[in-house]
């Protein structure tokens, strides 16, 4: 079966129109001073001053579940507001891409998921406020706490319409070693979500739990190189039942410039090992919920 979203082609043209939105309005604002993402997955523990704002670029790109053909993309645009200096606030756009054929675990012969060929779907909207409570740069180590509510129209892995309403919540540690050019964070995250297909199912839920670290080094001016791992799992029928459902490792190089107005992060994240695994394929991955690797660009720009 196949099921065609939206007509196909002049994705790259849409993408060039995010970009060029983003670069438009952040080049009709006075430079500030950056508060930097060094890793693609994990936060760090700082928040803007009061007064400051950012905007950002996400794009992940994520293909391959070892059959058929799977890519999908990921973008994001963040608007972010220093609301006191030590509380920010950020607005999320959120947008999709799919292009599925074949591409899922197979049951009884038959794929899982429908094909589908989507081109940069709007995905919904997200908000979110963080709190720094101590400072990397002032106290023994970084703190932080961060909530955000989250309503989804498209589903991440399938593809499908959906009606999703989750919160994510995270606690953040950062540590700074070595004058500030050796740094370390570790986030905690737990992800309730509510979710609905479209069709006659009813509502589900699931908690997601997902550890991410990562560790980078300044080798040169502006520019800083490191390793960032992270860790999920799902638990489908919480809070009624406690039972993993699946897990999976991930791990890659993170490689990151800030600049004077701007900074960049580009992370690679291949997946290491994962469980339940599909034994009809032998893989020691789990290609249900994730795919075997992901990259991940952020662009932001201080103002």
């Amino acid at each position: 079966m196949r099921i065609v979203l939206i007509r196909k082609g002049e994705t790259m043209n849409k993408v060039c129109m995010i970009i060029a939105l983003a670069t438009t309005i952040a080049l009709h604002a006075a430079p500030a001073a950056a508060d930097e993402n060094l890793f693609g997955y994990t936060y760090g523990a700082e928040t803007l001053p009061k007064g400051e704002s950012e905007a950002y670029l996400w794009i992940t790109d994520r293909r391959d579940k070892g059959q058929g053909h799977y890519d999908a993309q990921d973008y994001q645009i963040e608007f972010e507001h220093g609301l006191t200096d030590h509380l920010q606030g950020s607005i999320y756009l959120p947008f999709r891409s799919h292009n599925i054929r074949g591409a899922a675990p197979v049951e009884n012969g038959a794929p899982e998921y429908p094909d589908v060929d989507r081109n940069f779907g709007f995905d919904g909207l997200k908000a979110s406020l963080k709190w720094n409570i101590l400072s990397p740069f002032k106290d023994p180590i970084g703190l932080a706490v961060y909530v955000e509510p989250v309503w989804s129209r498209i589903h991440k892995v399938t593809g499908e319409r959906q009606t999703e309403l989750a919160l994510e919540t995270k606690l953040i540690l950062q540590k700074n070693f070595l004058e500030d050019r050796l740094v370390w964070a570790f986030n905690w995250t737990l992800e309730q979500e509510f979710r609905k297909v479209k069709g006659p199912q009813d509502w589900g839920s699931e908690l997601e739990w997902e550890f991410t670290s990562g560790l980078s080094y300044r080798f040169a001016p502006n520019w800083f190189a490191g390793v960032e791992g992270r860790y999920h799992s799902e638990y489908p029928d919480f809070p009624a039942d406690f039972t993993r459902e699946h897990h999976a490792w991930f791990a890659g190089p993170t490689l990151h410039y800030g600049g004077k107005k701007w900074w960049a992060t580009l992370t690679y994240l291949p997946q290491l090992s994962g469980a339940p695994l599909d034994l009809a394929r032998s893989d020691t991955l789990h290609l249900g919920e994730h795919e075997k690797r992901e990259v991940r660009l952020k662009v932001g720009y201080n103002f």
